[in-house]
C-alpha cells in the first residue's frame, strides 16, 4: 500500500472509531457490571477449603445488600493462567457502586463488630488474592440476546 493510501485508511478508521464511540455513547444504557480479576494464592498453612469458607463468610454477611443486583464468581477453567478468580457485579448505575461499597462496609461491621477481628478476616482473606485489577462494563441493551 503506498503512503498516501496508507494514511487515508487510518484516517478512515480513526473517524469510524470516533464516531462509533461517541455514537455509543448517546446510546440507551443498561446496568453497569464491575469485572474484578484476582490471583489466587495458598499462602502457607492456608487451604482452598480454608479460602473457600472465608468467601461464603463474606457473601453470607453482604448478600443483603440491595444496590448489588447480581454477582457472579467465576474460577479460570483452561488458558494461560490459572489462578484466576473473576468476580462479576451488577449494579443498576454507575451512582449504585460507591453506594454498595458504603453499604457493604456497614454490613461487614454488623458480621465483625470488633475492629481488630474484622481487620484480622480480611488481612487473613486477601493472603488468599494478594492482587487483582477491576474494570467497569456499561451494558448495551440493544445488543443483548
Amino acid at each position: 500500500m503506498k503512503p498516501t493510501a496508507y494514511c487515508l485508511a487510518l484516517a478512515l478508521v480513526a473517524c469510524f472509531l470516533l464516531f462509533s464511540n461517541s455514537a455509543v455513547a448517546q446510546e440507551e444504557e443498561g446496568h453497569i457490571y464491575v469485572v474484578t480479576t484476582f490471583k489466587i494464592a495458598i499462602p502457607e498453612g492456608g487451604s482452598a477449603e480454608e479460602r473457600d469458607a472465608m468467601l461464603m463468610e463474606l457473601i453470607d454477611a453482604q448478600k443483603t445488600n440491595a444496590k448489588v443486583l447480581s454477582s457472579k464468581n467465576l474460577r479460570h477453567r483452561y488458558g494461560s493462567d490459572f489462578r484466576d478468580w473473576v468476580v462479576i457485579t451488577e449494579y443498576a448505575n454507575f451512582a449504585d457502586i460507591e453506594e454498595a461499597a458504603n453499604i457493604n462496609q456497614e454490613l461487614n461491621r454488623k458480621k465483625w463488630p470488633d475492629d481488630k477481628k474484622r481487620a484480622e478476616f480480611f488481612q487473613k482473606l486477601f493472603k488468599y488474592f494478594p492482587t487483582h485489577s477491576d474494570e467497569i462494563y456499561t451494558n448495551l441493551p440493544k445488543f443483548d440476546k
